[in-house]
């Protein structure tokens, strides 16, 4: 049997084994690599193309095509398009207010050069109800978040039969905290619930206008993967607490997330969770999610052994390469030898798909980029019956 890539990454998705372990490198902002770590690559391949940037906020390349097809990766990316009109501007190069008057200031000194939220419409003062109403909120039906999309899934569909991952950025806690202050929204979560609620609902809404803005613009038949999320986890354990604050105020949110998609299209839903998700991994089987990424396997109970037992027959795995230690500080050979092992846990009877922790980090030799994807390039599942 031949496999086309989008057979291969369905398969995974549904607990089905394909030919070989399905690779992503760019499906979407958080499985790609940052711009240093890039040119790096790009110097060691011998790719001149000039580099197209995925995301300037978080520092992030567009792998060029030529790269994606050196290590035969099955995913191709889908975003939306810029929101139309004058509410994102550029202060000065190192500073840029977003559409929800959010101001961001690289971090100049770090290598990857970052940018953080430092100042948003919320940051000052008790949060009131009033003030959100009062809000001048972008709109989530905004023309300009469909353009380029139908010509991109053009594109696609005609240099081959990739899946396409459709990324939906932001969310009601990413976009929350940089609008209010991450301290003052954890506060507000015990000491002020109800309007931080309710800014919740209005970046909810956003995001269900946006997401069905864009996957009407795509044709929901075109979507296999629609790639979302946000962090509820840290290092060592949860940003909150599952059973109480996330099941009851986040949740339900999440929930109407992923039921948005899920009544537009067929596509599969890929929840980006860093840290230690393993708390929340039931919750989000419960809402419908299909796969986790990026599967931080160096936080608390993230071992691959644990959640393969525990979780693999309900849900799939999406990266699991360690960007901590083994793809830094990692010799070439220590990286292959993760990524077999790695695919060997997560992998076994489908439901895994290669890529890094995160994005690639500047500190990553390029020659450890190529060990991880031809290790997964040359993986094969025994034979399976037609």
């Amino acid at each position: 049997m031949s496999w086309t890539h989008r057979e291969r990454i369905l398969a995974a998705v549904n607990h089905e084994v394909p030919d070989r372990v399905p690779i992503d490198f760019g499906g979407a902002e958080f499985t790609s690599i940052t711009l240093p770590a890039y040119e790096n690559l790009k110097k060691l391949l011998g790719v001149t193309e000039e580099t197209r940037v995925m995301s300037i906020i978080h520092s992030v390349a567009h792998p060029a095509e030529e790269i994606l097809q050196r290590f035969d990766v099955d995913t191709r990316n889908v975003m939306p398009g810029r929101y139309s009109g004058d509410r994102d501007r550029w202060v000065d190069e190192n500073t840029y207010v977003d559409i929800f008057d959010v101001l961001w200031k690289r971090t100049e000194k770090d290598v990857d050069q970052h940018f953080l939220h430092k100042d948003g419409p919320f940051y000052d003062g008790k949060l009131t109800i009033d003030a959100i109403e009062a809000y001048d909120w972008p709109d989530g039906k905004n023309a300009g978040l469909a353009e380029g999309v139908p010509e991109r899934v053009e594109e696609i569909r005609r240099n081959g039969d990739h899946a396409i991952c459709l990324y939906l950025p932001g969310g009601f806690i990413h976009r929350g905290y940089a609008m209010r202050g991450f301290e003052a929204y954890l506060k507000d979560l015990y000491k002020n619930p109800e309007a931080l609620c309710r800014l919740m609902d209005k970046l909810c809404d956003f995001w269900v206008d946006t997401a069905e803005t864009v996957i009407d613009a795509a044709g929901p038949g075109n979507i296999d993967i629609v790639y979302f999320g946000e962090d509820l986890g840290t290092q060592d354990g949860c940003m909150f607490d599952p059973e109480g604050i996330y099941a009851r105020h986040m949740k339900p949110r999440h929930r109407r997330m992923v039921e948005a998609v899920k009544s537009r299209t067929k596509a599969k839903v890929c929840f980006h969770c860093c840290g230690s998700a393993y708390q929340f991994i039931d919750h989000l089987i419960d809402i419908g999610v299909d796969v986790l990424n990026p599967v931080q396997v160096t936080a608390a109970k993230m071992e691959p052994e644990r959640l393969k037992a525990e979780f693999g027959d309900r849900i799939a795995f999406w990266g699991g390469i360690n960007t901590q230690r083994i793809l830094p500080f990692g010799t070439p050979e220590e990286v292959s030898a993760e990524t077999r092992r790695v695919i060997g846990i997560l992998g076994e009877g489908g439901g895994y798909i290669l890529n890094s922790v995160h994005n690639i980090q500047p500190e990553v030799p390029p020659e450890n980029v190529v060990a991880m994807f031809e290790a997964g390039l040359n993986h094969r599942y025994a034979e399976q019956p037609l």
